[in-house]
């Protein structure tokens, strides 16, 4: 077992990815790397004050952080203090692994007077001169990756979800239909249709009447009728697309409906909502989640661990002219 001078720190939410990751790397690649926890030290009004309780002066760190919970400011602002507390302790270099990163939907100006919080978002990431790279799962969009200055690892989520069905539907793959639900999804279903090999792709037009609001216009491509459907996005947020999505694709015949998503919010009462329903749903453990979360939600909810995409990914960024194309594509 050969010994790394990379370090793997993990904040509270992220400590049994982390630990999971380190045992991929250990047995799939032969590397030991060390782990160390944040602590936080609360105050009375509400601040944190991070700590780490071993040196890392001139390691190179691969900091895991959530970004949603508990909220998403919160989450970003504990991942500011804790990568200046890595600077301030002369690390050599961090990686951020951040497999999902919150206000990235909000990558233009679709109206007068609002920020590009995607872009503001990466500018305050950036600032600080110790991070080096990025490793997410699923931006909201590939061309996000331009709003850093530093390497993005988009790593798809889809190659777990792919994994899954070819095994459930191992003799009727063919009578798979990938749908979009919405025209920013259809390169992200072209892609998850062809490692299905080569499914049919069909796309929902909606439009967005206000915030978190949608309503289905037309289905443009193949026919769903008799077919097995595949809802494939990057998130489920409220859930009010894709249970309008799945609605519509039962009224006109679908034989069953899926849903994967690699990043399962679920918003306001969305659990209820889909409970109700009982429509199977797959997300990634890109947010990590309770264990009463997980029973909950078990009835229609499958949780895909994205554990392995992360290990190979974090064993490329150690490795002189590695390359992680085949987790990006």
């Amino acid at each position: 077992m050969k010994t790394s001078p990379f370090v793997i720190v993990s904040t509270e939410g992220m400590h049994e990815t982390a630990a999971s990751v380190l045992k991929i790397l250990a047995k799939k690649y032969r590397i030991q790397l060390p782990h160390y926890r944040v602590e936080y030290e609360p105050f009375a009004n509400g601040e944190v004050l991070p700590h780490v309780p071993v040196t890392v002066r001139r390691q190179h760190v691969f900091l895991f952080h959530p970004m949603q919970l508990p909220s998403p400011n919160d989450a970003i602002v504990k991942l500011l203090l804790v990568n200046d507390m890595l600077m301030r302790a002369s690390v050599a270099g961090i990686t951020l692994v951040l497999p999902y990163i919150p206000y990235l939907r909000q990558d233009r100006k679709h109206k007068p007077r609002v920020p590009i919080s995607a872009r503001m978002l990466a500018d305050i990431i950036e600032s600080n001169r110790a991070v080096e790279r990025i490793i997410t799962v699923d931006m909201h969009a590939d061309q996000e990756q331009g709003f850093f200055s530093i390497p993005v690892d988009n790593v798809q989520g889809m190659h777990v979800f792919v994994e899954q069905f070819l095994i459930q539907f191992k003799k009727t793959r063919e009578n798979f239909v990938v749908v979009a639900p919405d025209f920013g999804g259809a390169v992200r279903a072209r892609r998850f249709a062809k490692k299905l090999g080569d499914a049919p792709v069909a796309i929902f037009e909606k439009r967005r009447p206000r915030v978190n609001a949608s309503e289905v216009v037309s289905i443009v491509g193949e026919p769903i009728e008799g077919k097995t459907v595949i809802i494939c996005d990057d998130m489920i947020d409220t859930g009010g697309t894709i249970r309008g999505v799945v609605s519509v694709l039962k009224e006109r015949g679908a034989r069953e409906v899926f849903v994967c998503a690699t990043h399962g919010i679920f918003s306001g009462d969305s659990l209820e909502h889909f409970a109700r329903a009982q429509v199977p749903v797959m997300c990634s453990t890109s947010i990590p989640r309770s264990a009463d979360f997980v029973k909950h939600t078990k009835s229609w909810l499958s949780m895909v661990p994205i554990d392995s995409l992360l290990a190979d990914a974090v064993f490329q960024a150690t490795r002189v002219g590695g390359s992680v194309s085949h987790l990006t594509h």
